[in-house]
């Protein structure tokens, strides 16, 4: 089917349920494969390896030239780091040989997402394509066949059984609507519009007043909230003043404090992308766990190098394991992890992931060669008391940095610490504006735009 063509609401609602019901099988089998042990799961990511670089080098002109001359039958997750790393910007200019579906193009693709509607999400009948914008606004697409999407979307769903959380309560998202976004897509396949558990959408980018009536007004009645961490503390603001009646970034002490007050609960936090992966919280052990049997995930120094189990990495690379169609092999995340392979208190072997800190990769550029590493300004920003919320502009001798906080800070400080930071990487008599607003400019998807694209001056 064209990219412009359009279906019925019966025939789309037709295929919802249809792939709703392969979900069904597909929890029941992940959540088996949480109680594997160590060993079966390398196996079955041997198992998964082996088929995806056979079948990415079948099937894509990009993998083919890429995987040339390597034994493809006896490759091993050990030989991984022979392999060369996927950037962004590489994925998307490679886009229709990379991806193993004849006639997917990156144009039919945006022109199937820039109309993206209420009724009809399914490329072809079959793909759903995601945008993500990243940590700085850099636009990237991921696209999901059928069987892929399913198991993207499993990897929530078998957590949440995991832990015991109640399949029957109502849930408000309130991170972006638009099927555009992984969170848009995911409400849409699995709301009670479509069959699925009651659940209610609620864009971050929505006036506060406007989301606070509706999430008053919601019903069926609200039980749950998830939601990017700037909007989450906002909305805890509001409930301790009695006006919020119920009950991607980076959370910092200061939302978590926020949630404790306001709904005397400790906040439950998630980590994942668009490229196909989550780690959720056990409930038991530090940290969260990795979808091990779906993805391998490598934690890489500023060299690309594998970082030893328990040492925090510079970045983090990802090889989906399960998405055929547009095959990720050492996909360049920019996330900095730390990720342990010791035994959880709960049991489950899959390895966690124990510290983010954050989308950090890049630098700030200034005259004379000077380079600024941006994990460098983060470290200090996130270092800083009272903090909820950031954005920093690079400007040509220094930064301008906005801040919304709980009114617990020290501004004096935080321009201090960010003169200093600038100041050792080598740039003379740094000039920092740090200023305090109530609010940020954010993305299309409700994700704060923390840091400016960076762009040499």
């Amino acid at each position: 089917m064209p990219a412009n063509a359009t279906r019925s609401a019966d025939q789309y609602e037709q295929l919802v349920r249809r792939q709703r019901a392969e979900l069904q099988d597909a929890y029941l089998k992940g959540v088996r494969r949480l109680r594997w042990d160590a060993g079966r799961l390398a196996a079955e990511r041997e198992r998964r390896l082996q088929e995806l670089l056979r079948w990415a080098a079948d099937n894509s002109p990009f993998w083919r030239t890429r995987l040339a001359g390597r034994d493809l039958a006896t490759f091993t997750e050990a030989d991984l780091p022979s392999l060369p790393i996927l950037t962004r910007a590489e994925m998307m200019a490679e886009f229709d040989d990379l991806v193993t579906v004849p006639g997917l193009t990156l144009d039919r693709v945006k022109e199937h997402v820039a109309q993206l509607n209420g009724d009809d999400r399914y490329l072809d009948d079959e793909y759903h394509a995601i945008v993500t914008t990243g940590y700085t606004g850099t636009e990237a697409i991921q696209v999901y066949g059928w069987d892929a999407f399913v198991t993207f979307v499993m990897q929530g769903s078998r957590w949440t059984g995991r832990r015991g959380e109640d399949p029957h309560a109502v849930l408000v998202q309130a991170f972006a609507c638009s099927t555009r976004h992984e969170s848009g897509a995911f409400h849409a396949f699995s709301t009670f519009e479509s069959g699925g558990p009651p659940s209610h959408c609620f864009a971050g980018t929505m006036p506060l007043a406007e989301m606070v009536d509706g999430l008053n007004q919601a019903r069926p009645k609200v039980d749950a909230l998830q939601g990017w961490p700037n909007v989450i503390r906002r909305l805890a603001v509001e409930a301790l003043a009695g006006r919020l009646t119920i009950t991607g970034e980076m959370c910092t002490p200061a939302i978590r404090e926020a949630v404790r007050a306001a709904w005397g609960i400790e906040p439950a936090e998630f980590w994942g992308c668009s490229e196909g992966t989550y780690a959720f919280a056990c409930g038991v052990g530090e940290g969260f766990h990795i979808a091990d049997d779906l993805v391998i995930l490598e934690s890489v120094d500023t060299e690309g190098n594998v970082v030893p189990y328990g040492q925090p990495g510079d970045r983090l690379l990802l090889t989906s394991l399960y998405n055929l169609d547009q095959p990720l092999i050492r996909y360049d995340l920019a996330d900095a992890v730390t990720i342990t392979d010791e035994p959880c208190p709960c049991g489950c072997a899959h390895k966690r992931i124990t510290d983010v800190q954050g989308r950090i990769d890049g630098e700030f550029a200034y005259d004379g060669g000077v380079s600024v590493p941006r994990r460098a300004v983060e470290r200090a920003i996130l270092a800083a008391p009272g903090l909820t919320d950031f954005s920093v502009r690079q400007t040509p001798h220094g930064l301008d940095v906005s801040v919304v906080t709980n009114g617990s800070d020290d501004l004096e400080r935080l321009r201090a610490d960010l003169a200093d930071v600038l100041g050792r990487s080598g740039l003379a008599s740094p000039e920092v504006t740090v200023s305090k607003v109530d609010d940020l400019d954010r993305f299309w998807s409700g994700k704060t735009r923390q840091f400016e694209p960076i762009e040499s001056p």
